[in-house]
Order: C-alpha cells, then structure tokens, then sequence
C-alpha cells in the first residue's frame, strides 16, 4: 500500500503544470505560424516582377540624360518606391535599351525637348485579374494608359506606361 501512496504524490497535477503546458504550446504553435508565414512571403517575392514600359512625351533632352540604367523609382506622390529604370531589348531592332532613350526630337521652339521611351522593373508587385498591376504599399494600380508622376534621385518624369509585362 505505501507503493500506491507514493505513486498518487508523483502522479499530482496542478495549475502551475497547466500553465506551463499551455505555455508550450502556445510558443510551438507561433514558431509553425512563423515559418509557414515567411514561406509564403518567400514564394510570393520570387513570382512578383513585372517590366513596365513607358513613354515620357516632350522632356528636355538633359531631364532623359540623368536618368541612368538601375536608378531606383519613386512614386511622386508618396515617395514609395516602384522599382528600377531596367535594361531591355526593343523587339523592333533587337537591341538592348539602357534606362531613357530619346526616340524623337519636337525642337520647334530651341528648347531640345524629346520623346523618351524606357521600362522599369517593379518588385513586390502583383498583377490583378484586370491586367493591372499593384506595387507594394504605392496605393496605386499601374495600367497601360496611364499617366503618372515617377521620380528618380536626379530626375522628375511624367511617364505614360504602354505596357507591363512579367519578368522573366
């Protein structure tokens, strides 16, 4: 009988015993919730850069020479960073395009304004059902079509974007 008495003592559960287990399993379940959330942020990184090509109408031909290949881009109106001036090949003449490249000059009045063209590369990006693209935290859907304000750190544009495409 003295053996079953002492077993009952080992055996005795109590509230601090209860506390520490839930403890445990609190920790154990925010650790999985953790992985689980950073493997999917990892994949959603990976699959979401989009180019997105545009047009800049009559700029002073000294406004497109600063804007250089890899220049990081802003949204004007909240400076949220979209992307990277990126390099790509024009599908016309099969050669590679580094950052803004005048296309046409309009001189009618000496002041050397041009037409530029030129692509951006946008990270964190997600591409909506519509054909428009959301990049991060700018609060803005990019379309083909639209008009928006971008900055660079030398540079002021106001691009016309003619189309997103994904990165490859």
């Amino acid at each position: 009988m003295k053996k079953l008495n002492t077993a009952k003592q080992k055996l005795r559960w109590s509230a601090v015993d209860t506390v520490i287990l839930l403890l445990v399993l609190v920790a154990v379940a925010g650790l999985v919730y953790r992985v689980v959330y950073a493997a999917r942020r990892e994949g959603d990184a990976t699959s979401a850069m989009y180019r997105v090509y545009f047009e800049v109408q009559e700029t002073h031909e000294e406004v497109l020479a600063e804007v250089r290949g890899f220049d990081a881009v802003y949204l004007y109106e909240n400076d949220v960073r979209l992307g990277y001036i990126g390099v790509y090949r024009d599908t016309a003449t099969g050669e590679y395009t580094v950052a803004l490249t005048p296309s046409a000059s309009t001189d009618s009045t000496g002041d050397h304004r041009v037409t530029g063209s030129g692509c951006m590369i946008c990270t964190n990006a997600t591409l909506r059902e519509d054909g428009g693209l959301h990049v991060g935290d700018s609060g803005r859907i990019l379309v083909p079509g639209s008009v928006l304000e971008v900055r660079t750190d030398r540079a002021l544009l106001t691009v016309r974007i003619t189309s997103i495409r994904e990165h490859s």
